[in-house]
C-alpha cells in the first residue's frame, strides 16, 4: 500500500458571509490530519454566501491566509475552497446499462458503462458539477450492496446525487485568488464539507442530519449508509435573526448583533420572562426599557422557521425516516437552547458538532464555526489519496473516488 510523502501540507479556505477562515494542516505518513496554522478575519464583500465585491475580499482573504502562513510558518499556493450560495443545486438522476448477456456477470466495465450514462444528463451551459455522490446500484431494479460485480441480470442501473453551481459564480473567487497568486486544487459545497468535518463512521451509517448555521446561508446534508444522500441550501443565516432584531426593536444592526450575542437565546428562558434590557440612547431614540423576552421570542420565531423549513423539505423528498440524529455546526451552533429547539422541531437526539479524528488546538478542532473549513481538510485528503491511487495506475485512469462519502466526480 502506498503512503502519504512525510510532510504533506494541506490548506482549506472558506469565504463566508461573516468570516475569512483559513487553516493549514500537516497530512502525516500515516494520513493523521494535524492543525498547524490558523488565520481568520472579518468578510466584506460577500452576501449571502456569495462574493458580490472581490476588491473588499480580497483583503480579507489576505488577512486570514498571512495569518495561518505565520503560525505554519509556511508559505501557501494552492488551497480546497468552501463554495456555497443560492446559485447552488442539488437533484437526483439516474442511468441505466444493458447487460450484454445473461449468461455472464456484471463486469467492472459494466459498472463504468452505466456511471457515464448516468453521467449524461441536462447540464445548461452555464453550470459546472461540484460533486457527483454515487446513491445505490440496482440489477433488474433490484437494490444491491456497494458493488453488483459478480451478480447476474440483464440491466444494471445506478442512482446519483448531484450538486452543480453555476460556473460564473464561481469564477468569482477562482480569479480573485489567482490575482493573490493563490490556485484552487478543487472546490468542494459548505454544507457536505461541514459534514466531513463532523460525522464519525457510526453517524455516517445510522442516518444523520447536519445543519450549518452561517451568517449568511444554511446548509443541510443528510448522511445514511455512509454516504451524501440529500443536500440543500436556504438563502438564511445568523445575520437574518440579526435583522429581524433591529426591526422589532428599532436598533441599529450592530446594536442588535450585541443584545443577540449578550442576552439571546433559541427558546424563551425563565430570565427572560422576568429581566428587563436597558437600550441606550442612538439614532435619536429616547433611553428605554425592554423585556428579554421580546428577544427571545424574535430569536426563536426566526430559528424555528429555518429548522420547518429543512424539516419540510426533507419530508418532500422521502428523508424524513432516513434520519436518527441531527448535529449543528456553523456560527449559529452557539446561540443558547439551539439544541433544545431543534429537539423540538425535528422530534430526533441532536448534539453540537466539533471536529472528528483531527488533531490540534482545541480552539479550533472543537468550534462548531470552523467545521467547513476542517472538513475541506478531509476532503483535500482523499483527494491526494485519489490522485495518488491514479498516479500508482491502482484505478483506471478518469475513475475518480473518494471513500468518505463515495463522491464522484
Amino acid at each position: 500500500m502506498w503512503t502519504f510523502k512525510r510532510d504533506e501540507h494541506l490548506t482549506a479556505l472558506e469565504i463566508g458571509t461573516s468570516k475569512v477562515v483559513a487553516i493549514i494542516a500537516e497530512l502525516s505518513d500515516e494520513e493523521a490530519l494535524s492543525v498547524v496554522g490558523f488565520g481568520q478575519a472579518p468578510s466584506r464583500g460577500v452576501i449571502k454566501g456569495e462574493m458580490v465585491d472581490p476588491r473588499l475580499t480580497h483583503e480579507a482573504i489576505r488577512q486570514a491566509i498571512s495569518q495561518a502562513e505565520e503560525k505554519a510558518d509556511r508559505e501557501v499556493h494552492q488551497l480546497y475552497l468552501a463554495v456555497t450560495g443560492q446559485h447552488l443545486r442539488s437533484n437526483d438522476f439516474s442511468g441505466s446499462h444493458a447487460i450484454a448477456s445473461v449468461d455472464r456477470s456484471i463486469a467492472q466495465e459494466d459498472v463504468e458503462d452505466v456511471m457515464t450514462q448516468a453521467r449524461r444528463f441536462h447540464l445548461s451551459p452555464g453550470d459546472h458539477m461540484i460533486h457527483v455522490i454515487r446513491q445505490q446500484f440496482l440489477v433488474d431494479g433490484q437494490p444491491v450492496g456497494r458493488s453488483p460485480v459478480g451478480m447476474h441480470g440483464s440491466q444494471l442501473t445506478v442512482v446519483l446525487h448531484a450538486i452543480q453551481a453555476q460556473a460564473e459564480a464561481l469564477q468569482k473567487p477562482l480569479q480573485c485568488l489567482r490575482k493573490m497568486r493563490l490556485e484552487a486544487e478543487n472546490l468542494a459545497f459548505s454544507g457536505l464539507a461541514s459534514g466531513l468535518a463532523v460525522l464519525n463512521t457510526s453517524q455516517k451509517a445510522e442516518g444523520t442530519l447536519v445543519i450549518d448555521l452561517g451568517g449568511g446561508t444554511t446548509e443541510y446534508v443528510v448522511c445514511k449508509d455512509g454516504v451524501v444522500c440529500h443536500s440543500g441550501l436556504l438563502a438564511v443565516g445568523g445575520d437574518h435573526v440579526t435583522q429581524d432584531l433591529s426591526t422589532g426593536l428599532q436598533c441599529s444592526f450592530a446594536r442588535a448583533e450585541d443584545l443577540k450575542i449578550k442576552h439571546g437565546s433559541a427558546m424563551l428562558t425563565h430570565e427572560g420572562q422576568q429581566t428587563l434590557r436597558e437600550l441606550s440612547r442612538e439614532m435619536g431614540y429616547s433611553d428605554r426599557r425592554m423585556d428579554r423576552a421580546t428577544l427571545q421570542k424574535i430569536i426563536h420565531e426566526r430559528l424555528k422557521e429555518t429548522f420547518m423549513i429543512i424539516a419540510s423539505e426533507l419530508g418532500r423528498h422521502g428523508m424524513g425516516d432516513r434520519v436518527q440524529s441531527v448535529v449543528l455546526c456553523g456560527g449559529g451552533a452557539h446561540m443558547p437552547e439551539i439544541e433544545a429547539l431543534a429537539g423540538y422541531v425535528f422530534g430526533l437526539p441532536v448534539s453540537i458538532g466539533k471536529g472528528h479524528n483531527l488533531h490540534g488546538p482545541s480552539s479550533v478542532i472543537d468550534r462548531p464555526e470552523y467545521a467547513t473549513a476542517l472538513g475541506l481538510l478531509k476532503f483535500g485528503a482523499f483527494d491526494i489519496a485519489r490522485q495518488r491511487e491514479q498516479e500508482a495506475h491502482r484505478l483506471p485512469l478518469g475513475h475518480r473516488i473518494r471513500n468518505l462519502f463515495r463522491m464522484e466526480s
